[in-house]
């Protein structure tokens, strides 16, 4: 089977060649990794091909100031991209024929490359942390293990109760952009109990918020409906879905708005009362 190729052209924007990366339109993204990782890259004008970053939750391509200042190139200058999974190719256009660029890319300017995953994850948890306290008006109080490492972002303590709900939360950031809350979860450390649960939320910089709905799943669940996939040796559990059709997907009954969020979890700490009795 050949290998499939998409070639495109790509007119750049002043925030490409200020800091220096190649965003990829929708159509070449499905040949491209769904998480940060490297990719091949061969510029013009070179003979072999170079490993780039590529950030998936802006789809863009970095590491080319060297390849735009070598050819002077500057917003409004066309590139021609040929993208298969295991090259891409980018050379300066012989011949103009760039159709119009379907996104609003003039006010993506946030970039978030320089933040490392604990540090976005942070932003995630600080936000759950704060539904949480609000909406529940006092009846729930919010800790954080001392040392992380099994899975558990949040301890969840009800006024008057002693027992805990233990949250795992996961986020995206700029599902917007592409419409896909993809969740991935170490199989190693997650462990299912009935007092354990996935809370996955999108994040959208440019208005330093979450999206409009939330994923809370009990991690049993996690085990029967998540996809298990490998990556350098290790296994992890893979939840991928269309965000603006979440609703209607096979965890459309785990999505909810931030009060039913909290109102859930709420109605688990009375479940769990009723048990303990």
């Amino acid at each position: 089977m050949a290998q499939a190729t998409i070639t495109y052209q790509r007119q750049l924007i002043g925030v490409e060649v200020k800091l220096g990366f190649l965003y990829v339109p929708a159509q070449a993204r499905d040949l491209l990794p769904n998480e940060n990782d490297k990719v091949q890259v061969l510029l013009e004008g070179e003979s072999k091909a170079k490993t780039k970053s590529y950030n998936a939750d802006y789809n863009r391509i970095f590491g080319l100031t060297p390849f735009f200042k070598k050819h002077k190139l500057e917003k409004g200058n066309i590139l021609t991209v040929q993208v298969s999974s295991e090259l891409i190719k980018v050379e300066l256009a012989k011949a103009t024929i760039i159709e119009d660029q379907e996104e609003n890319e003039q006010a993506d300017v946030i970039d978030i490359s320089g933040l490392s995953s604990q540090a976005k994850g942070n932003i995630a948890e600080d936000r759950v942390k704060e539904i949480i306290l609000l909406n529940s008006q006092g009846l729930l109080n919010v800790y954080r293990p001392v040392i992380d490492t099994r899975g558990i972002d949040m301890i969840v303590l009800k006024e008057g109760l002693f027992h805990s709900i233990y949250l795992q939360v996961k986020s995206r950031f700029q599902v917007k952009s592409n419409g896909q809350l993809i969740l991935t979860i170490s199989k190693n450390t997650f462990k299912p109990h009935h007092a354990y649960y996935l809370v996955g939320i999108s994040y959208e910089p440019d208005v330093a918020e979450i999206g409009e709905h939330i994923l809370f799943i009990p991690s049993k669940k996690i085990i029967e409906m998540a996809t298990v996939v490998k990556n350098k040796g290790k296994e992890y559990y893979r939840i991928n879905v269309t965000y603006n059709s979440a609703k209607s997907g096979k965890y459309k009954k785990y999505f909810m708005s931030k009060q039913d969020f909290v109102e859930s979890l709420l109605e688990k700490f009375e479940a769990m009362s009723e048990m303990i009795k």
